[in-house]
């Protein structure tokens, strides 16, 4: 952003500006969503567009850092208190739950913008690389707390896991959406979990 807005107007329209674009990003595309299109939606010329703004990629690294933020705020409170087996089991019904929600989008918040965003978007990949870094980083202290309790199989790396869970969670979500079947998403987090838990009999 050019400065960080120093009323309580200037504040909503630039809350208005990275609505409206989030709204436009999703249905249309990054690509094909222009200033004018954000600024008519919004109600704002382009004046005012720049005023807070440096430009298009400027608004796409806000609307990113915000989609991190909102996705990051749901999980913290979920993966803060993993400490069972039984609590990654619900973290995957969670999630499955979450994207079965009428008119829920078969797709992450985050890793949408993987395939929009451009190479000048640098700003918006630094946040988007340290969001998906953050994601990991609560599973592995999640999981690890779940090995504490003897509740990982032998041998099992707390870190391979959240890697290969948010793995399966991204691609499970990408073949959801394009056979238009949560049992993709589904099969996909069962295969890790089975892979890392110990038998639900065998819990502590």
């Amino acid at each position: 952003m050019t400065a960080s807005p120093k009323t309580r107007r200037g504040q909503a329209t630039v809350e208005v500006i990275l609505d409206v674009a989030c709204d436009l990003f999703t249905r249309r595309g990054i690509r094909a969503t222009t200033l004018d299109d954000i600024g008519s939606a919004a109600g704002v010329g382009r004046g005012q567009i720049y005023h807070f703004f440096n430009g298009k990629s400027d608004i796409v690294a806000g609307v990113t850092t915000r989609q991190i933020r909102l996705v990051l705020d749901e999980l913290e409170p979920v993966l803060g208190s993993m400490s069972t087996a039984s609590d990654v089991r619900d973290l995957r019904t969670a999630l499955v739950a979450y994207h079965s929600k009428v008119g829920a989008a078969v797709r992450c918040p985050m890793g949408v913008l993987i395939h929009q965003l451009s190479d000048a978007d640098q700003a918006a990949w630094a946040a988007l690389q340290s969001g998906f870094r953050q994601w990991e980083e609560l599973l592995v202290q999640g999981l690890a707390q779940v090995a504490a309790h003897g509740e990982l199989k032998r041998g099992a790396d707390p870190r391979r896991l959240a890697a290969g869970f948010l793995a399966a969670y991204q691609g499970g979500l990408l073949l959801a959406e394009l056979h238009g079947d949560l049992n993709c998403l589904e099969l996909a987090l069962d295969t890790v979990i089975a892979a890392a838990l110990v038998p639900a009999d065998r819990e502590v």
